[in-house]
């Protein structure tokens, strides 16, 4: 099927969603978009950015919290008339939210916008951004269709990443879903433009405020660079050969060992004297039951400072005791090459982060 009319984009201000659209649109020069958005000046700026042609693209204010998306009738008539996909990729990320706020943008908001596909006049492709984490707990091999709920996840946004996928598989007939891992930097050269929970926890270790990560034998830490991930959606969203098909974009058996990327930080910032003076110690790796007896003695004994350390990482870090390997032949086929590995460009992430002092405006002036 050749796809010319219509694109529905929620996330275009977002890391990847505003990418994707920026390479949708430069490849098929007749698309027109709709994106949802809740300040159109925002899109505006962020469009701008990314070379967008906005005469290419309508903003219409919405939110996926509200019934009907925000969107009157007049509206829905508009985007649905002549649509031919949906791009989903906005979501509520944070790892520590609860479990019903997590609910109600990453599976209440995606049933609000698979409601929007029902309405078009004609089939719709419905491209889903999901995250690899949807494992959850599971160890080994994961292959495309695993999921996590025989095991439970770690944090609510992957347990609500998981619903949302079984939404999606419900209720849209024409389905891609992609499953990407941590997006950590820009691209190779290891700009970082979005900060998360991997970012922080870097910056935890470098000032020292870290003593203790969980691992386990074989841990690795599977990161990927935006510009893969928006590149793949972009290339395989609509396309043909990948309906109801489920897409990891990770690094695979192309991820870091634990104990490796702990050592790169330290070779990499230590070539700054005023930190290398600091003498501060790697954090030591534990098993994670060792891990869990530390937050506890921290949470009953410790300083303030630390007791926040530890709780702002007891969302992420127990991923780390997880050891996993996400199966990536389907996109290394379909795209023709796999997701950089990440040794290859963690150096330069990690320095870049330490040179612009963990500052979102100063990473912006130097990238």
């Amino acid at each position: 099927m050749t796809r010319t009319g219509k694109v529905f984009v929620t996330g275009a201000t977002g890391l990847i969603g505003g990418q994707v659209l920026a390479r949708l649109l430069s490849a098929r020069p007749v698309l027109r978009a709709y994106v949802l958005v809740r300040d159109p000046a925002r899109w505006l700026s962020h469009a701008s950015r990314l070379g967008i042609d906005p005469a290419r693209v309508v903003p219409v204010r919405g939110d996926l919290r509200l019934p009907g998306l925000g969107l009157d009738r007049a509206t829905r008539d508009r985007i649905t008339q002549r649509l031919d996909a949906v791009v989903h990729a906005a979501a509520a990320t944070s790892f520590s939210q609860r479990i019903e706020d997590a609910r109600g943008v990453n599976v209440a908001g995606t049933r609000r916008v698979l409601a929007l596909a029902s309405e078009a006049r004609r089939p719709v492709r419905f491209a889903f951004v999901s995250t690899a984490f949807v494992a959850g707990r599971r160890t080994g091999r994961i292959a495309e269709m695993d999921g996590g709920a025989r095991l439970g996840w770690v944090n609510a946004y992957e347990q609500s990443k998981a619903e949302a996928e079984a939404v999606v598989t419900d209720a849209a007939p024409d389905r891609v879903i992609f499953r990407p891992s941590t997006v950590v930097c820009d691209g190779p050269d290891g700009q970082v433009s979005q900060y998360n929970a991997v970012h922080r926890a870097l910056r935890l270790c470098w000032h020292g405020r870290a003593p203790m990560l969980p691992s386990a034998p074989g841990a690795t830490v599977d990161v990927v660079t935006a510009d893969y991930v928006a590149d793949a959606i972009a290339a395989l969203a609509l396309r043909d050969d990948v309906r109801n098909r489920t897409i990891h974009l990770c690094a695979g058996t192309a991820s870091l060992p634990l104990d490796e990327l702990v050592t790169i930080c330290w070779r990499v910032w230590s070539r700054d004297e005023a930190w290398r003076r600091r003498t501060v110690e790697p954090p030591a790796l534990a098993t994670l039951e060792t891990y869990r007896l530390f937050e506890r003695s921290v949470l009953d004994t410790a300083d303030e400072g630390l007791r926040r350390v530890v709780g702002s990482l007891s969302h992420f870090a127990p991923q780390l005791a997880l050891p996993k390997t996400f199966d990536t032949a389907t996109a290394d086929a379909l795209l023709g090459r796999a997701a950089l590995p990440v040794r290859s460009y963690w150096p330069r992430l990690v320095e870049h982060l330490a040179a612009t002092g963990w500052s979102a405006r100063r990473m912006r002036r130097a990238a």
